[in-house]
């Protein structure tokens, strides 16, 4: 019985103090079966999925989507304000300070991709072979027989 319940007939004879192999003889001589286990699920297939998981990629995107919106609104606001500023300036002053913030412009552009094409460019070659003159001068011929048996309508 004790063998039953651990599930174990060694076990069951390191505690009731017998040979091991004495009581694995009497397994097989007396034909004692173990209950067959039952087969459980891995712990991890029990769980249930989980759901709404964000992957890093997908979080970076996100992150990043965030970002160019706030920098566009902090490029327009830093725009706005140096109109104002540069209105009273000499000429060179304002050539000097507009380089400036078209280089911080165009860094942040090419770093939220703001130029970037939304499409995909593929170039395409197309070879027509053009009639030559005399294939041109045999189509009006067939055209005007044509036109003949079956005058257009008008």
């Amino acid at each position: 019985m004790l063998g039953i319940a651990l599930g174990n007939w060694r076990e069951a004879a390191r505690r009731c103090a017998l040979s091991e192999g004495r009581v694995l003889n009497w397994v097989v001589r007396y034909g004692w079966k173990l209950p067959k286990r039952l087969e459980a699920p891995h712990p991890r297939e029990v769980l249930s999925p989980v759901v709404g998981v964000i992957t890093p990629a997908e979080s970076l995107q996100e992150r990043l989507k965030h970002d160019a919106e706030a920098t566009r609104l902090g490029l327009s606001t830093a725009a706005r304000k140096a109109s104002l500023s540069l209105a009273d300036r000499d000429g060179d002053e304002v050539v000097h300070a507009s380089a400036r913030l078209k280089d911080v412009v165009s860094s942040a552009a090419q770093l939220h991709g703001w130029n970037a094409e939304a499409g995909v460019n593929v170039g395409v070659q197309v070879n027509i072979p053009l009639p030559s003159a005399e294939e041109i001068a045999e189509r009006k011929a067939i055209h005007a027989k044509l036109d003949k048996l079956f005058p257009p309508d008008v």
